[in-house]
Order: C-alpha cells, then structure tokens, then sequence
C-alpha cells in the first residue's frame, strides 16, 4: 500500500482538489483524502484520470510523419491504399510502436481499429500490451456476396478467447465502402455480443456528395478501383439513413461526424448509447471549417476524443490533442476538456470502469508536471506545456515513473 501527494488532483468528472493524498493498494485507489505530509511528494503536479484514446488504427504507427494530401479526401485515401499495399501483412513491429507511443503519451486505454486480428497472431507480453485496449475488428466491402463470409468472420472473432487487456468490438467501416447490408448486420451481431460498435460517418463533403447524389471524386475513385457499386449509390441517401442501420443498443461510437446537420444531431441526442469521436488535429489538417463538438454536448451528445492514427496525425498523444483543443477554446476549464479523454471516452467505449479517480476505481492514472501558471490555476494552464513529460501509472504499476 503506497500513498502519493499531489498539488492538485482531478477526479475526472468534477473541477480539481487541491493539496490532495491518495492511496494505493494493488491496482485499486483505496482512500482519497486531505494532504498528508508523510504521503510520497510527487511535487508540483496535477494528477489526472488515465487518458482515453477513443479511436486510432496501430498499423500505421511506423509512419513518421501523414500521408499527403491530407488536404484532399480521396487522393489521401488513395495514398493510405498504397503505403497499406507496401507493408507486410502482419505488421506486428507497428502495432507493438503504436502501443508503447500510446502509453508513454498517457493512453491507459485504447479503441483500436484493426484490419487484422492481431491478437492471435503472437505471443503479446506485459511491456508489448500495458494498457487495456478496445479491439474494433474492422470490414469493408460493396459486394453483396461477401457479405455472409464477413458475417461468419465477425462471429468467430467475437466468439474467440481473448487475452486479458483485451476486449473485442465490431467496426463496419464507412458508407463509401461497406455495403448497407453488411452494416445493419454487423450492427446487430454487436447488439447480440453486447460489444461496441465503430462507424465512420460523414467525414467529408465528397462522402456526402456520393450519399446524395451518386457523383463526385468518391465515384470515380471506386470506379478507378474497379469497384462495382451498381446502384447502391442511386437512392439519394444521407448521413441520417445509415444512423438507422447503427441504430442499436450497444455503444456505438461515430467517428468524426464532421458534417452531420440538424436532422442527424437531433437523432443522436435521443440515444445515450451513441457517441461522437472528435480527432481535433486529423479534422484540422484535413477539413475546413470548425468542428461542432461544443454544439453537440449542447445537444446532450456524449463527446470523446482519439487522436486516428500516423497516417493523418503526427503522433498518438491525446494530451496534444487537449493542449490543441484548449488552444483554441482557452476559456473553457481544464477539468470539462479531460471529460472529452476521461469519462467521455470510457461511456464511449462501454468501459464506465475507466476515467475516473475515485476510491474503488482502477489506479489508471497521468501525472502532469505543472508550469508557473497552471499551480496556480490549472484549469486555465493545466495544458500549456503540450510536450510535458507525463508520469504514467496503470492498474497500480509505474509505466513512466516520475521524475
């Protein structure tokens, strides 16, 4: 049993306490109480929740630095279809990189979607898998006969043993390139398992373009592909149509949703199981305008935030992806940002154990080294230093010890 002292102290779904001790037993906090001079100093520092990285695909964690254009949707895609083409098939060496980045940035848990079962296909020992992650077994495709091979695969994989750090989840990829068949039954095959479900929705004005009205670079991308649509792309279809495949019980989790309208925004805000996953940088680089991520929590939309992956981020660090959200809302307190990596994060993943500091929750927890402003008052400074050493604890364990 240790006990640590701290300047301040978030809990995660409540403004910070200040000059606070906190003690450990095993992998549980056991007791959370006023400053205790024999506590273990950790000095002036803030101690945080363990970050969330809601979502990220790991293989493209060997990249050092985006694709290019970022700034133009399909060409990117296609460059992403070139660079996964080039890889090998097990890309382990990416992965085991992209998790090691993710918990020595913060990430005690991580949405992770997968190409590949991973899971199975090595030996993942303590210091490759230090953090819980959520595996979102990604499957795409258009043609309507794949669709029950898909189906058996999607079956076994959530039927399957998986290793302890592990939980499994179901990820229909997009409307552009995953038949609305095989979405609305991978959705019910997530209901069935109790398991969260990711979807990629209206990410971009050419994907609208192609719902709405058949045309535009999306088209003639799929067709250079040689991709059949036949006359799935015919019907005059929106973001609204394929949040009604989705519509389940399960957490579902719609990644970016940067071009929602009114219509879908009011659809969410009756359904607390659905979420919006905000990527601020990857929507910066990539789209125009502002994110709507204040207006949906005014719809009572539940917000969380990932950081996607190397192919359109620079690096796997959700406290970046605060200190950069913060940069631009700088009037909004610390302690309402972290909910979007902290508890947010865990309703999102249907991981409610997760995200909080409380007595009885899991010691998952990142300690921030405070500047000359934020010790005096860390909900407007908390973030200011974006490349701070952070100490990291998971489950009880030191990962990154403080200094």
């Amino acid at each position: 049993m240790k006990r640590y002292r701290c300047r301040w102290f978030y809990p995660g779904d409540s403004p910070p306490l200040s000059d606070i001790s906190f003690t450990i037993s095993g992998q549980q906090i056991v007791a959370i109480e006023a400053g205790d001079a024999e506590a273990i100093d950790l000095g002036n520092v803030a101690v945080i929740p363990g970050l969330i990285n809601t979502h990220t695909h790991l293989e493209f964690s060997s990249l050092q630095k985006p694709l290019e254009p970022l700034r133009s949707f399909c060409d990117w895609i296609r460059e992403v279809i070139r660079w996964k083409i080039s890889q090998p098939e097990r890309n382990h060496p990416a992965i085991s990189q992209g998790l090691a980045e993710s918990i020595h940035s913060g990430s005690t848990l991580v949405g992770e979607i997968a190409t590949r079962d991973w899971r199975t296909e090595r030996d993942w020992s303590e210091v490759d898998f230090p953090q819980q992650v959520v595996m979102f077994r990604e499957f795409l495709g258009l043609d309507p006969s794949s669709i029950s091979a898909s189906l058996d695969l999607a079956a076994e994989f959530l039927s399957a043993e998986s290793p302890q750090p592990c939980q499994p989840a179901i990820s229909p990829h997009a409307p552009y390139s995953t038949h609305p068949e095989l979405i609305a039954q991978l959705a019910q095959l997530a209901q069935a398992h109790d398991v969260p479900l990711a979807f990629h929705l209206a990410e971009s004005p050419e994907e609208i373009e192609l719902l709405r009205n058949g045309t535009g670079p999306f088209k003639k991308m799929l067709s250079d592909l040689n991709i059949d649509t036949g006359t799935l792309f015919e019907s005059r279809q929106g973001p609204i149509d394929y949040l009604k495949l989705i519509d389940v019980s399960s957490p579902v989790l719609v990644i970016h949703g940067n071009n929602l309208t009114g219509e879908e925004l009011e659809f969410l805000s009756k359904r607390e199981n659905f979420s919006i996953v905000y990527c601020p940088r990857t929507h910066a680089a990539m789209q125009t305008g502002q994110h709507r991520w204040q207006q949906m929590l005014e719809h009572g939309i539940n917000v969380a935030l990932g950081t996607d992956s190397r192919a359109s981020n620079p690096d796997l660090s959700v406290f970046k992806e605060l200190a950069f959200v913060h940069s631009s809302t700088p009037n909004v307190p610390a302690s309402r940002l972290l909910r979007l990596a902290t508890v947010n994060a865990a309703q999102a993943l249907g991981q409610q154990n997760s995200g909080r500091l409380a007595a009885g929750a899991i010691a998952s927890l990142c300690v921030v080294p405070l500047t000359e402003n934020s010790q005096s008052d860390p909900e407007r400074h908390l973030f200011d230093n974006p490349n701070a050493r952070l100490g990291v604890m998971q489950s009880g364990e030191w990962i990154v010890p403080v200094k």
